[in-house]
């Protein structure tokens, strides 16, 4: 037996002994202990093929940044493409995931762990059309790779859009409404397009790199913030996803998009935040890209990482 049947084997009798143990577990009577599909239920998450669902979120796993591919009938949405480096695999992910066509880029912010590999993504699948936030002349970054970004922009053709809070979109069978930046920040965190993505029932919130300033702004505007989803802010950092926030969003499960740092991402106060509201965390480092979908009434989930 090779190497990758090896660990292709090992892998499912992984699997099949976690389903094993899930439906032993409540025969066994063990106060306390829940079944696999508890679980899952208790998170407001239930273990399924996502494919077929008419909404699919893929919080794509690119270390410590962000790359969000978003799936709704023939339209895709991708929202950044994580640090430099990070291009071929996320490209590899989109033919994977059958994508031709990328109808918006959602580009939160320019910083380097959201913008880095877009420049080769973009010239492998140029946009329709690109979403980014209105700087001011003075906010606008001189670095190389906001540089080279823009020339990736400009030579696809797409046609560039200014975030405008109150905005939407169709997106397939579902809705695109631009909540966020409503003022202009000097951090460029606070910049970050934020979007609500909804179908039925459900919705998502992707927040890039928000942080408490503009989440204020948000709560106090009275827009609908109220999402089953949450991507949370910044990585984690406890610099978003505040209190009051997450009382308007009253989310079932938060996505933490990481990987290995040294600004303790996730920072134990917004771990604490989100347990106490009794929300389920996923993290891509722990998870690896992570697939929730839902068919406008229940999230359906899975992920690479077992």
């Amino acid at each position: 037996m090779t190497k990758p049947q090896k660990k292709k084997l090992i892998q499912l009798l992984a699997v099949a002994a976690i389903l094993i143990i899930g439906s032993l577990i409540p025969s066994l009577g063990i106060p306390g202990v829940p079944g696999w599909d508890a679980i899952f239920t208790g998170a407001g998450l239930r273990g399924g093929e996502t494919d077929s669902l008419p909404l699919r979120v893929h919080f794509i796993d690119v270390g410590q940044g962000d790359c969000t591919l978003i799936q709704s009938g023939e339209a895709n949405v991708l929202i950044d493409g994580g640090e430099r480096g990070n291009d071929k695999n996320v490209i590899s992910y989109l033919r994977n995931q059958n994508v031709q066509q990328i109808d918006y880029l959602i580009i939160t912010h320019p910083h380097s762990d959201h913008i880095g590999s877009l420049p080769e993504i973009i010239a492998q699948y140029p946009p329709k059309n690109v979403i980014m936030t209105r700087l001011s002349e003075k906010d606008v970054p001189t670095t190389k790779i906001y540089e080279n970004l823009l020339k990736a922009i400009t030579q696809s053709g797409a046609a560039i859009i200014a975030a405008e809070p109150g905005n939407g979109y169709n997106i397939g069978e579902a809705k695109l409404e631009i909540l966020a930046p409503l003022a202009q920040y000097n951090e460029l965190n606070n910049m970050s397009v934020v979007i609500r993505v909804s179908l039925g029932d459900v919705a998502y919130l992707f927040t890039g790199d928000a942080e408490s300033k503009s989440e204020n702004a948000m709560v106090a505007s009275g827009r609908n913030l109220r999402a089953d989803v949450l991507k949370a802010g910044h990585h984690g950092s406890k610099s978003s996803t505040s209190a009051d926030f997450l009382a308007a969003v009253r989310p079932t499960v938060a996505v933490i998009s990481n990987g290995q740092n040294s600004y303790g991402h996730p920072h134990d106060e917004v771990m604490k935040r989100l347990a106490a509201m009794g929300v389920q965390v996923l993290r891509t480092d722990q998870r690896g890209t992570i697939i929730i979908a839902t068919d406008g009434k229940e999230l359906i989930t899975k992920w690479t990482k077992l």
